[in-house]
């Protein structure tokens, strides 16, 4: 498993169930509160199921359900099949899809903002925050 330095200056997203290190705050691509959902560049400690039910089609990609690799909470999905250029548009932006992309739920997620782990829906404290390791499920 990859975990990320419990630092000021890094800030990350884990999964909210186990707490595994999910993704840096800097591969976030946009926030959309109306969908409900955080788009990265990458994640960590994600993987996507083998059942062929997990996949489906979004446009010309296809997409599989992500789960954290500790515990096997769902966490959104992820882009497993891009065209060699697709752009798709959300809201007022344009963005360039590749494989391995995420589009992650934040009400499944919690957020190290660099002193102490918040849900990242809310941004409000979680009140066993100052476990020394966070990381362990």
């Amino acid at each position: 498993m990859i975990e990320f330095a419990q630092t000021p200056d890094v800030h990350f997203f884990l999964c909210r169930q186990c707490r595994a290190h999910i993704a840096l705050t800097q591969d976030l691509v946009f926030m959309d509160m109306r969908m409900g959902a955080y788009f990265l560049r990458s994640a960590v400690n994600v993987h996507v199921g083998d059942d062929p039910m997990d996949y489906r089609t979004l446009g010309d990609c296809t997409i599989a359900d992500a789960y954290c690799h500790r515990c096997k909470m769902q966490l959104g999905w992820m882009f497993a099949g891009v065209p060699e250029f697709v752009q798709v548009g959300v809201l007022d932006f344009n963005i360039i899809v590749r494989v391995g992309n995420v589009l992650l739920y934040p009400c499944k997620l919690l957020y190290w903002d660099g002193s102490q782990i918040l849900y990242a829906y809310t941004h409000q404290p979680v009140e066993d925050s100052s476990r020394e390791s966070f990381s362990d499920g």
